[in-house]
């Protein structure tokens, strides 16, 4: 069942590195402004969660021999962990808001995609534990990943 989804853990892998590579590079350019500004910071953690996660969900969907059992734990510890990190970088975040006009940027600093990507993606572990096919679940997680980070990245990019 696992060799099913190897196409789609190759491609988003793929899309996810080379976003977070190019978030690297973002980040580079303008660290001396980000490195001063706790709130570009706490939104770049969150968007190189948002692009990490992705890849870190294709390597386990790509591991030879994983049961379905151990690929659930791995599914809801990721899950686990990652919902924590962006819990920690939001704080972080909103504690050093200064109010934005931009009437976009604060919807969707309010409506973030980060708690649904971790549920989505928790829920996918707890159904492959339960013993069902939970990856569509993964999936969509996956996709809202890089969409959401997409997306956060823009914001962060022309808040810089």
């Amino acid at each position: 069942m696992v060799q099913d989804w190897s196409n789609f853990a190759i491609v988003t892998g793929g899309a996810s590195g080379a976003l977070t590579g190019l978030l690297f590079v973002a980040v580079s350019i303008s660290r001396e402004r980000i490195a001063s500004h706790p709130t570009l910071r706490g939104q770049a953690g969150q968007t190189l969660v948002l692009f990490v996660l992705p890849l870190l969900l294709a390597a386990l969907l790509v591991l030879p021999g994983a049961s379905r059992t151990a690929l659930g734990a791995g599914l809801v510890a990721m899950a686990v962990a990652a919902g924590v990190v962006l819990v920690v970088v939001g704080r972080a975040k909103k504690s050093a808001a200064t109010g934005s006009d931009d009437r976009l940027s604060m919807l969707l600093d309010q409506v973030s995609p980060n708690l649904v990507v971790v549920l989505l993606a928790l829920i996918g572990g707890c159904v492959q534990l339960a013993g069902d096919d939970g990856l569509y679940w993964i999936a969509a997680a996956s996709a809202l990943s890089l969409v959401g980070g997409v997306v956060n990245a823009w914001l962060f990019m022309t808040r810089t």
